[in-house]
């Protein structure tokens, strides 16, 4: 039981993690922060656009002197790995200034990885295996929670694609309807005057 409880701890040590969910209003820009302690520390940043337009955002990432760290543009996701070496908050700005009609929701982890160890534990045979085994297990869980992350993005373009289908569909059906009603008092007018015609003759 200790030895579970010393596992725990030190996985909450070793990362700091916030996930977030987020509307990005039409031709706005908005950003969060994480707070970096020590220089030398891991950043890892990932994002994916569950909801709206093309599913793609522009976003950027600034050191605390507002210098940018990654700037890229039309990412539909994304998975981040940095070293910060500057103490202070960094900035994580998503811009849909693209798009003037449509929000975009995006969803989005920002983890701060302390790998600094305490000295007198690392020092112990025992410790350092269960320090290993920690970081292990800290690593298949972390990829095992991007995965989800991604499959539910994939789901979320997938039901929209399929949304967008039978829309397409529904509106095609009304106007093959529609076609087909004008095509067919088109001809009961066509044949009508036919008759009427010929009456006329007579």
């Amino acid at each position: 039981m200790k030895a579970f409880l010393f596992i725990i701890s030190l996985l909450a040590a070793t990362s700091n993690a916030i996930t977030l969910s987020s509307w990005i209003h039409a031709s706005d820009t908005k950003c969060f922060y994480a707070h970096n302690d020590q220089p030398g520390q891991k950043m890892s940043f990932y994002f994916s656009v569950q909801e709206g337009g093309n599913f793609d955002i522009d976003f950027a990432i600034y050191n605390p002197k507002n210098e940018p760290v990654v700037k890229q543009e039309a990412e539909r996701h994304g998975d981040l790995v940095f070293t910060a070496n500057e103490i202070g908050d960094y900035s994580f700005c998503f811009s849909n200034k693209m798009s003037t009609l449509v929000d975009k929701l995006v969803e989005f982890q920002i983890n701060v990885e302390d790998e600094a160890r305490d000295p007198d534990i690392a020092s112990r045979d025992s410790a350092k295996n269960l320090d290993f085994g920690a970081s292990r297990i800290f690593g298949d869980l972390y990829n095992i929670e991007r995965l989800m992350l991604y499959f539910r993005s994939r789901e979320n373009r997938n039901f929209a694609t399929v949304q967008s289908t039978e829309t397409r569909i529904l509106w095609f059906a009304v106007l093959e309807s529609a076609c087909v009603i004008f095509v067919a008092i088109l001809q009961v007018y066509s044949i009508q005057s036919l008759f009427t015609a010929k009456k006329t003759r007579f």
